[in-house]
């Protein structure tokens, strides 16, 4: 199977620039890329990443230019649409809750965009600081927890983005089951008919680029915070793993060294003992950094989220509520079923990888306590002590 997976991958080569990171390549090296690589492809794809060529070059123009035309078709456009509704039903509450609970669902994606822009600085800084050498595996073990939290972030994202893409193509064919009476999201434009043609068809044709790109965009930016807090937990995890077994970690390094005949290498067990608790105060440092430095880039996008989700989630428990006659528009329920299921797993995924960060966290210092650091000399145990403070 591995055979026919890399002859796969050599004839699919020719695909690697228009693939994310990771797809053709091999995980062999681990690159940090591997973490966002997805969420940073499909960011690009839709113009909502950063726009990294001087002005006074052709491409920054062209990207600006792509980036305003998307976001015209994607959040303006629909925007729009979707105010003029609310204004010409205002008296009817469940129109209010259906064309109110859309608008801010969607305007809330942008918001977190607008915020990830004005971050950039920070956040470019978090993509370089993963690379820090203190954060690159050393032990089979540490390959293999790193591994498994890349696999998490890229599932995550995937997963994520497939199910609001199914969800909103259960709202696009949901005209078909209206007799086309309505469209997948309730919008009215001044000076003509939407439900005429050919408005009718522009606009449905509309919402079948920009629902999905709006869903895509949101689990990206949704779920590019998990992938940067599945990285911090990976390391909380290496971390975990060198307390608890600092004496192995010490002999294979001690054997390494021995094998490569390093000149001025100290060969001593107790000496690369102390020289692993080093490293593990220095790394316990470092992932206190990163930590804070997710903090200082995505906080402002997270409170944003959980208030407008919780909006989000009265609103369409009151739609929901209004409907005269559900059996009558069995998809239209089933739409918001869906709706209403995606917006909990979104919350749900920010408070998960938040939850696994704290338990992960608070583990570190049992992870100390189990080591076998009593059976070491006195200068092990007393730079022991002090990591044990510092837990």
């Amino acid at each position: 199977m591995k055979i026919l997976t890399k002859n796969l991958k050599r004839k699919l080569y020719f695909l690697q620039p228009f693939l994310p990171y990771g797809v053709i390549e091999p995980w062999d090296d681990l690159n940090p890329r591997l973490y966002h690589a997805v969420h940073i492809f499909w960011l690009r794809f839709y113009g909502m990443w950063y726009n990294k060529f001087s002005p006074y070059t052709i491409s920054f123009w062209l990207q600006l230019v792509y980036t305003l035309i998307v976001l015209w078709l994607v959040c303006f456009m629909p925007g729009i649409g979707e105010i003029v509704y609310l204004l010409k039903r205002r008296e009817n509450i469940g129109d209010v809750a259906e064309g109110l609970y859309l608008f801010l669902s969607e305007m809330y994606t942008y918001f977190k965009v607008a915020v990830f822009w004005l971050n950039k600085d920070k956040v470019i800084n978090l993509l370089r600081y993963l690379s820090c050498k203190e954060f690159k595996p050393v032990e089979a073990e540490h390959r293999e927890i790193i591994r498994k939290s890349i696999k998490a972030a890229r599932f995550v994202m995937t997963c994520y983005s497939t199910m609001c893409v199914g969800a909103v193509s259960v709202g696009i064919i949901m005209p078909l089951t209206e007799n086309f009476d309505i469209l997948p999201t309730n919008v009215e434009y001044p000076y003509f008919d939407v439900y005429k043609s050919p408005a009718y068809q522009t606009l449905y044709i509309h919402h079948i680029y920009y629902k999905p790109a709006t869903c895509i965009i949101d689990g990206a930016m949704d779920t590019i915070l998990a992938a940067f807090v599945a990285s911090a937990i990976g390391q909380i995890e290496i971390l975990a793993f060198n307390l608890r077994h600092f004496d192995v970690v010490a002999e294979r390094r001690r054997k390494r060294a021995i094998v490569r005949n390093k000149p001025g290498a100290e060969y001593s067990k107790e000496w690369h003992m102390r020289a692993v608790l080093k490293e593990c105060i220095v790394h316990h440092n470092c992932i206190i950094k990163y930590v804070s430095m997710i903090e200082s880039a995505f906080s402002l996008a997270s409170v944003l989220q959980f208030m407008l989700s919780v909006m989000v989630l009265c609103l369409v428990g009151i739609q929901f509520l209004s409907i005269e006659n559900p059996s009558s528009h069995p998809m239209q329920i089933m739409w918001m079923a869906i709706y209403l299921t995606c917006m909990l797993i979104e919350v749900f995924i920010l408070c998960w990888f938040g939850d696994e960060l704290i338990w992960k966290s608070m583990e570190l210092r049992q992870a100390a306590f189990d080591s076998p650091w009593l059976g070491t000399d006195q200068k092990n145990k007393n730079l022991y002590r002090n990591i044990l403070r510092e837990m």
